[in-house]
């Protein structure tokens, strides 16, 4: 689609990253995808991903380059309740937000302390991850990137293999991605989230609480 295409080159002007994607899913064309998280593409690779996005491909956005994460919530509704609407408006005013194709939200931020790969789960609600942290060799689908859910495997898809779409659309208005202090934003999300019994997982805790265990 036009809006697509559009998205894709502001991902580009922006200096991040995108990368083509197939049609309709979630699956990467590239096989070497990773190191886009690391390096740029070549001017003729990007023309190449653009010419493949106008021809119909979805296309993504790798998370670590320029200490890029994407907090990847699974429900929005559930977000909500978590830190309020007025947080998310917040939140979303300063940053780039997008809807996801099953109800989900991504925030997008820029930090300067991210980890090395991706955090999944991020937090866990009665054992059961509910948000993941996107960042080095991961990626997440861009604005105007569509899914039909007949490809869908996930149990938590709910349209699980209907011929049906949808796409991933601008949570209010497109927005430059901002720094933020992650392990701060972390913490606020891990306060707000005891009352709901809502808890970081054990990989996050180690990240946000540093590797060194000093013994006294």
């Amino acid at each position: 689609s036009s809006e697509r295409i559009r998205y894709a080159k502001w991902f580009l002007e922006h200096g991040f990253n995108i990368i083509p994607i197939d049609p309709e899913s979630k699956k990467p064309v590239l096989k070497e995808w990773q190191k886009y998280s690391h390096e740029m593409p070549s001017d003729e690779e990007k023309q190449r991903f653009l010419k493949m996005i106008e021809e119909g491909y979805n296309y993504a956005i790798p998370g670590g380059q320029k200490g890029l994460v994407i907090l990847d919530f699974e429900s929005k509704e559930k977000l909500k309740a978590w830190i309020g609407e007025s947080a998310l408006e917040e939140l979303c005013r300063k940053t780039l937000c997008t809807n996801t194709v099953h109800g989900g939200i991504h925030i997008y931020v820029l930090s300067n302390d991210i980890p090395p790969h991706k955090i999944n789960p991020l937090f866990e609600e009665n054992g059961k991850g509910i948000i993941d942290l996107q960042s080095y060799n991961s990626y997440v689908l861009g604005l105007g990137s569509c899914v039909n859910h007949l490809h869908c495997t996930t149990d938590k898809c709910p349209w699980k293999e209907q011929n049906y779409t949808t796409c991933y659309t601008l949570y209010n208005e497109l927005k430059e991605i901002s720094k933020v202090d992650l392990k701060s934003l972390l913490r606020f999300l891990a306060e707000k989230g005891k009352r709901l019994g809502i808890t970081l997982s054990k990989t996050a805790k180690e990240w946000l609480e540093g590797h060194h265990h000093h013994h006294h």
